[in-house]
């Protein structure tokens, strides 16, 4: 509720402030915003659908082309999961996303509403933290870095990895006076994770890719 009420603050010093040129002449343009991630493949299957922070700034080429670097950070969970061995364990997942994206401005330069696409490479920093487990001491469901039969002692604590990926999607963009936007967005991340540690042959070949599906609510000015 906190990001919510200050996305919503942020606007209505936005409207507020009279611009000095329009939003569609700058060459440089900020943004900031957060909303859910969805999450899929075999990720989805214990955590639940993540939240976070997004900010960035665009440079525009010319009026239908935009160069973007973005950092976004989004939060996992999973509340007492029962994994394929019956153990029971509560975790979290962490991301840390650096995108540097090519922006595509479809609808005119003098038009009210913009509509654009985005695509482009990143780097993701992710980790998960086990917080608490019961179980057999075969773990391979909270997240496959960990993959296999280990002590019950080894299993509590955190391991994480810089992947590659890409992302691409699109969004609209609603002009708040004269240099602001309020701004909709969705996107598909791919990362592709390494190949995961397990000391189980039957637990071999598992997938860490990551499958991320961000709303974003925000204000580009």
């Amino acid at each position: 509720m906190r990001i919510v009420k200050s996305l919503f603050l942020g606007a209505a010093l936005l409207a507020l402030i009279p611009g000095t040129a329009n939003a569609q002449d700058k060459k440089i343009h900020f943004h900031f915003g957060g909303g859910p991630t969805f999450i899929g493949g075999d990720l989805g299957k214990p955590f639940s659908t993540g939240w976070g922070p997004a900010v960035g700034v665009t440079f525009d080429v010319n009026e239908r082309i935009g160069l973007q670097f973005e950092y976004a950070f989004r939060w996992f969970s999973a509340e007492n999961y029962v994994d394929t061995f019956a153990g029971v364990f509560t975790a979290n997942h962490r991301t840390n996303q650096l995108d540097f994206n090519m922006v595509f401005n479809i609808t005119k330069h003098e038009s009210g509403v913009r509509v654009y696409a985005i695509v482009g490479p990143g780097a993701y920093h992710r980790e998960i933290e086990i917080t608490e487990y019961v179980g057999s001491g075969i773990v391979c469901d909270p997240w496959y870095y960990i993959c296999g039969s280990y002590p019950i002692t080894s299993v509590l604590g955190s391991r994480s990895s810089w992947d590659f990926g890409f992302n691409f999607g699109g969004g609209v963009g609603f002009r708040m006076g004269e240099d602001a936007e309020f701004t909709i967005e969705s996107r598909y991340h791919f990362v592709k994770g390494p190949t995961p540690e397990s000391n189980l042959s039957s637990l071999q070949g598992k997938s860490v890719d990551g499958h991320y599906y961000p709303l974003t609510f925000g204000f580009r000015f």
